[in-house]
């Protein structure tokens, strides 16, 4: 006899049997999208239109009333399982399906309405539900959705997956006084009792559930038109002189515009462009056609700010409007292939911008923007293959990093090398043209080029997007050549084809050799110790305005020497070169470097080789001098800004702190530095750590200068994680472990980074386990890139022994992390592997 017990669970499931007829060819759908379902989902299901209404309160507390009426065509009478990943007691009010109300059952994330409801050919369901506030992103005036890229079901009930496209039509019932924009142009506006007003909005063309959005709040609208085209800019900003940037934003979005159609010979695809520009953003952009949503941190740029902060906002632009037409107008089928929208938007941003700035090397600016992102996780335990397995769109969040943000960029300019610019355009272009409104994969557009170039594309492709990490090159010189030997870090013998210039230097008669000097080659060139003192010599000693009597040197040329400053910088990393010897050479070479992209690279180098490495030493004199130095002497204003804020982020001889204090006490003092407010604020915290006993003085300063009440709630926000009382950080730290503190995620995440800071790093220790043993919340909670944000803020302080031990511990005891969760904690508890011995 057994004994055995019946869980509810059980019960459950023979309840959804009953309710669905005993259709035992229907399986129970897990949690999420799983692929399987997806494609199963998409051969069946067509014509698909959504009529969404959502009645939004004024108290951001108030739930969200909602109704969706779903028409599409079947092809076979079958259940139909909408996706709802529901966050309220009484999800569902009810379900009407072709007229009359409907068996259905909510189980794991899923409404599934019964198949007796449901008939082949046309089908019409009305739902009536309170909409999911996951991702509403709400704050007391303004309400903006962001689904990307597999929220819309934790907003209402859908089919949501990429490859299955809808019209949707939307209708907004908001508080008087708001504004609202969606992806459709507003067709009508009435209005309500109750101080209250409903907008309706055109009809989209055919989009993925992940695109649709609107935005809704108190904002102030500027519209411009141009060659009959209207664009509107919604802001919250009160700032005058940040609102005048407008010009510049709407300048570069008609070129952006102007320039794609030209490329592409295909008009703008969709009804309209409009861009919302939001306080506190997740992302630095999102391609929502017609709502294209914009941080207000990367278009509002500082008045002291940097060329390489000026192209990257102009490249933001470029990248989220050449979205337009590779994501918006042809998405992937799946989200495994994610990294081909972004691959396009990010090469693509990179030709629109070079006629934006003439003055500056973009060979140059695309090497410093692509390879040291990439490197930084591409060289890690972590690393991860471009194209990525993804077995249910819950985790295609993880996807999301620099290797598809960055390493694809390169291995597209490899790629269009190998086919030609000619060929590339024209294969683009038939591209689009068949995949209109539609989906397709890596591999379609592999096909195309396949055949306008005699290159065997799908070998290269395949161990360039489907394999990870990054070749290992060592050299050796062979009767006057150099004889490279590649060798992959993960011993599977992948080999990567690609071409790259090196040359054989002479060093007091010795032979060196000098890597990759055009800069087209990825990955790690090792350098032997006659290499590496060569090149760091030639760095220390860097003086264009000097003649040397031997001639020319080897790093004259801009884009080779940014080259071998990545190269001596991945050496310096994988252990070749002492931390000590390289911020050395870096210092005196910052004194000469006139190019303001490689000044910020090297700068940026020796900041975070001290944080990493060397802080843990104390103060390092000549590191902060050498900052002073150029302080002091530069003529260049982007060079004075960007010394400023390194030396102001590793300031810790008494000296030196008391110095960045005294300009930010009185910065009227220092008219030549040009702060600006958020210049200010990063200082505040800085020193606010630095100097315990003026905590409160500093604060009550900090917080009276700040005009505009957004980014008083975000200093406000941040500002105690830096407070020299434990008990206030401990509750700091355990706010943060509630998702309703970490809406907005980019203070969520400043504020986790102080507290880590690396000056503080003892005490902060104790934070890693709890942080570590929330990121599958994180996950689940967070948008794509806040895992990878919490990580960098809750290791990115740290180097000892003892945090390597709290990643290795959570590593082993979580055996249920998520294979591509598990390579985010790898990547970011990288230099823990380098540092924490």
């Amino acid at each position: 006899m057994y004994n055995f017990k019946i869980s509810g669970k059980l019960i459950l499931l023979l309840l959804f049997f009953l309710l669905t007829g005993c259709r035992t060819s229907t399986e129970i759908p897990e949690s999420g999208v799983s692929k399987k379902m997806a494609a199963e989902r998409v051969k069946s299901i067509s014509e698909l239109r959504y009529t969404l209404h959502f009645s939004i309160p004024a108290e951001r507390d108030s739930i969200v009333p909602a109704k969706a009426k779903i028409d599409f065509k079947l092809n076979k009478r079958e259940p139909v399982i909408l996706d709802f990943r529901h966050d309220s007691i009484s999800p569902v009010k009810s379900i009407i399906a072709n007229g009359k109300i409907a068996e259905y059952e909510l189980i794991n994330e899923h409404i599934v309405i019964s198949a007796s409801s449901i008939k082949k050919g046309e089908n019409s369901i009305e739902i009536e539900f309170t909409a999911g506030d996951q991702s509403l992103n709400r704050r007391d005036d303004l309400l903006y959705t962001l689904l990307v890229p597999d929220r819309a079901r934790t907003l209402f009930p859908c089919f949501d997956q990429p490859d299955i496209k809808a019209r949707f039509s939307l209708s907004l019932d908001v508080p008087a006084g708001w504004e609202g924009v969606a992806n459709g142009n507003v067709l009508s506006t009435e209005n309500l009792s109750g101080n209250r007003v409903k907008l309706r909005f055109t009809e989209t063309e055919p989009i993925s559930t992940y695109l649709f959005s609107f935005v809704a709040g108190k904002m102030f609208k500027i519209t411009q038109e141009r060659e009959g085209r209207s664009i509107s800019i919604f802001h919250r900003e009160s700032d005058p002189e940040r609102v005048g940037q407008c010009g510049v934003i709407f300048d570069q979005i008609f070129s952006s515009l102007k320039w794609l159609e030209e490329y592409t010979s295909i008009k703008y695809p969709f009804t309209k462009y409009d861009v919302i520009i939001i306080p506190g953003f997740q992302y630095g952009g999102m391609e929502h056609m017609g709502a294209t949503l914009y941080s207000d941190r990367t278009m509002f740029i500082e008045k002291n700010a940097t060329i390489q902060e000026r192209l990257d906002r102009a490249k933001l632009i470029a990248h989220e409007t050449a979205h337009m037409w590779f994501g918006d107008f042809v998405t992937m089928e799946w989200f495994d292939d994610v990294w081909t929208k972004e691959v396009f938007a990010n090469w693509f941003a990179s030709q629109i911008v070079t006629p934006l700035y003439p003055e500056v090397n973009h060979r140059l600016s695309f090497i410093n923007t692509y390879y040291p992102a990439s490197y930084s996780e591409d060289r890690t335990a972590g690393s991860n293959s471009i194209q990525q397995e993804l077995d249910n769109l819950n985790n295609a969040g993880l996807v999301y990093g620099n290797i598809i943000y960055n390493k694809a960029p390169i291995v597209m300019e490899m790629l269009v090398k190998r086919v030609g610019e000619e060929s590339f355009r024209r294969g683009i272009q038939d591209y689009l043209k068949k995949y209109a409104y539609s989906n397709a994969n890596w591999d379609n557009l592999i096909e195309i080029l396949d055949e306008l170039s005699s290159e065997d594309l799908n070998t290269w492709s395949t161990a360039w997007v489907k394999e990870r990490g990054a070749p290992v090159y060592n050299s050796s010189i062979i009767e006057d050549s150099v004889v490279w030997v590649q060798s992959d870090p993960f011993g599977r013998g992948v080999k990567w084809e690609q071409e790259f210039n090196s040359i054989i230097a002479k060093d007091d008669g010795k032979k060196v050799v000098i890597p990759n000097v055009d800069g087209r080659g990825y990955g790690l060139f090792v350098l032997d110790s006659n290499a590496s003192q060569f090149l760091l010599n030639e760095f220390e000693n860097y003086n264009p305005s000097v003649t040397s009597l031997s001639g020319k040197s080897i790093i004259d040329n801009e884009v080779t020497r940014a080259s071998l400053l990545i190269s001596l910088y991945e050496n310096m990393i994988s252990g070749s070169i002492p931390p000590g010897n390289f911020v050395s050479s870096m210092i005196n070479y910052i004194q000469n470097e006139d190019n303001t992209l490689l000044f910020a690279r090297a700068s940026g180098y020796i900041t975070g080789c001290y944080i990493t490495y060397l802080s843990q030493e104390g103060a390092y004199e000549e590191l902060e001098n050498g900052f002073w130095q150029v302080l002091e002497k530069s003529q260049k204003s982007d060079h004075k800004t960007i010394a400023f804020r390194a030396i102001s982020e590793i300031s810790d001889s008494p000296e030196c702190a008391m110095k960045i204090f005294k300009i930010w006490d009185d910065p009227s003092k220092f008219k030549s530095l040009n702060l600006s407010e958020k210049d200010l604020m990063r200082m505040a915290y800085e020193i606010g750590i630095r100097f315990p006993e003026k905590h409160k003085v500093i604060f009550d300063k900090q917080l009276g200068r700040i005009t505009n009440a957004d980014r008083k709630r975000e200093f406000s926000f941040i500002f105690p994680a830096t407070s020299p009382d434990g008990a206030v950080r401990d509750s700091v730290f355990n706010s943060l472990l509630s998702e309703e503190n970490r809406a907005v995620e980019p203070w969520a995440a400043s504020a986790l980074g102080y507290l880590n800071h690396y000056l503080r790093e003892k005490e902060s220790l104790k934070y890693l386990k709890p942080g570590l043993k929330i990121l599958p919340v994180i996950q689940k909670t967070g948008d794509i890139f806040f895992p990878r944000n919490w990580l960098r803020a809750l290791l990115g302080g740290h180097n000892s022994h003892e945090a390597k031990n709290e990643v290795n511990e959570y590593l082993s005891t979580c055996e249920e992390l998520h294979p591509l969760l598990r390579q985010k904690v790898l990547q970011q508890a990288d230099h823990l592997y380098r540092t924490g011995k």
